[in-house]
């Protein structure tokens, strides 16, 4: 993906999320860190991470591909556009 494409999306959370991990799991950022040799999960630099029963998604990491917001069970989990500031 495009790192234009990337500024002009974001992946919007609502309060429906259960914690599940499905999002964890088929994120292509984490998959890709967890294939590592020396992979640890508290260290790794993951795109998404379930803390306290909750998905955390980290905007620098995140690639805003929406594998996750396809995959949630509950629709917790959405990308949408950006609208650019302008000057």
């Amino acid at each position: 993906m495009a790192k234009a494409d990337k500024k002009n999306k974001k992946i919007v959370q609502s309060e429906k999320c259960i914690g599940c991990g499905i999002c964890y799991s088929v994120c292509p950022v984490n998959a890709k860190a967890m294939k590592s040799d020396d992979f640890d999960p508290e260290t790794a630099e993951l795109a998404l991470r379930i803390i306290d029963g909750m998905a955390i998604i980290d905007d620098e990491i995140c690639i805003r591909c929406g594998a996750c917001s396809k995959n949630c069970p509950v629709e917790s989990l959405s990308v949408v556009e950006v609208e650019a500031a302008t000057a």
